[in-house]
């Protein structure tokens, strides 16, 4: 399967992280990771899932997985299928889900941003989930992130530094 390996390229910064390196994914997604992050691929429900693991004292692991889909012919075209698939991402009836945005992207495309509470097999746990996508070619292109940390580091400090650098790396993420 394409993308299934994690490749790194030390080309230009697509944003302001300069640092790090460059990853792309399933040839849909090029963002800048972090220096000294781990990076593996794991698979769930049969399906590649690029994984991320921050250098210690952070917490948490990152996760990517992408999609492409194809607009129904009543959806309102790529841009509407955007919208639909960004406001399920954020799960507006989910009360473990706050914190849920919205948003154009420059490109045209859009971003959503959404926090979640939840208990993984009796730990509790903290996600913080980012959906970008584009139209690339009638077809809407999205990478979704997400970031688990045991609910007792949330709000640490070194896991905030962490998640303001991948909030800015996903931010500056381009849709290929």
């Amino acid at each position: 399967m394409s993308g299934a390996q994690i490749p790194n390229d030390d080309g230009e910064a697509d944003g302001r992280l300069t640092e790090g390196r460059m990853i792309g994914w399933n040839d849909t997604v090029r963002f800048r990771l972090p220096p000294n992050w781990a990076a593996e691929v794991e698979e769930h429900e049969g399906q590649p899932v690029a994984t991320f693991r921050p250098p210690p004292p952070a917490g948490g692991t990152l996760r990517l997985v992408t999609d492409r889909v194809t607009p129904k012919p009543d959806s309102g075209g790529v841009a509407g299928t955007l919208q639909e698939m960004a406001l399920r991402f954020v799960r507006p009836h989910d009360q473990r889900a706050g914190d849920r945005t919205v948003e154009p992207r420059p490109d045209g495309g859009v971003i959503a941003q959404a926090m979640m509470r939840t208990d993984e097999e009796g730990r509790a746990e903290t996600h913080y989930l980012w959906l970008i996508g584009a139209d690339r070619d009638g077809v809407a292109a999205v990478a979704m992130f997400s970031v688990a940390l045991p609910a007792i580091l949330d709000g640490d400090e070194s896991c905030a530094a962490m998640l303001g650098e991948i909030d800015e790396a996903i931010r500056a993420a381009r849709i290929l």
